[in-house]
């Protein structure tokens, strides 16, 4: 494997990294407190994290009540997901492939990542009441195509509001695909016992 690629790759990683560090760090609500054993260490409140986002071993924190949305990200690669696909175009859709409303569309960037989509999805208070009939998600079909790959379909995906969903989608090299058409079905349909 190219030397120049794998580095190129790793920098990339690493910078999302940084961003990530970046964007924990301005959830934070109050300043650094030194840590008791190592004054040299700063450490967070443990209060302090954004709503709707899960900290292993502390209680929940609610979303803003005005957040009507869910979020959607498509992360799209190819061969068995180790390379990204730039400028695959996303198309996030309702109804069926053949009648599609479209909701929302975007093309990949160089880490084959979509823009963070904001699209409806209904109560939080329907997962909270016990045998109602009504699902406390939407579902969305996505049709992921770029140059060069058989088109990938990805049916009945949940989406719940105030959280964001992350999709992965790994493309079929044309090359490699024998004679298949596109586009590739899956279902990505659960079911949610909430």
């Amino acid at each position: 494997m190219d030397r120049d690629l794998i580095e190129k790759y790793k920098n990339e990683l690493m910078k999302m990294y940084s961003a990530h560090a970046d964007t924990r760090a301005r959830y934070t609500a109050a300043p650094a407190v030194p840590d008791s054993e190592n004054p040299k260490v700063q450490t967070p409140p443990t209060d302090a994290t954004q709503p709707g986002f899960y900290v292993p071993g502390e209680p929940s924190k609610g979303d803003d009540a005005s957040d009507v949305n869910g979020r959607l990200v498509a992360i799209v690669t190819a061969i068995s997901y180790l390379y990204p696909v730039p400028d695959a175009k996303v198309t996030i859709f309702t109804g069926s492939y053949e009648n599609m409303q479209v909701v929302a569309t975007d093309t990949t960037n160089e880490s084959g990542r979509t823009r963070i989509f904001e699209i409806p999805a209904p109560p939080r208070e329907l997962s909270m009441q016990s045998g109602s009939t009504e699902q406390p998600y939407s579902l969305y079909n996505m049709l992921i195509e770029a140059d060069g790959f058989i088109s990938n379909l990805h049916l009945n995906i949940p989406v719940f509001r105030g959280v964001t969903s992350l999709q992965r989608s790994n493309l079929l090299p044309v090359s490699a695909a024998g004679n298949i058409d596109g586009p590739i079905i899956y279902n990505e349909s659960s079911s949610f016992n909430l």
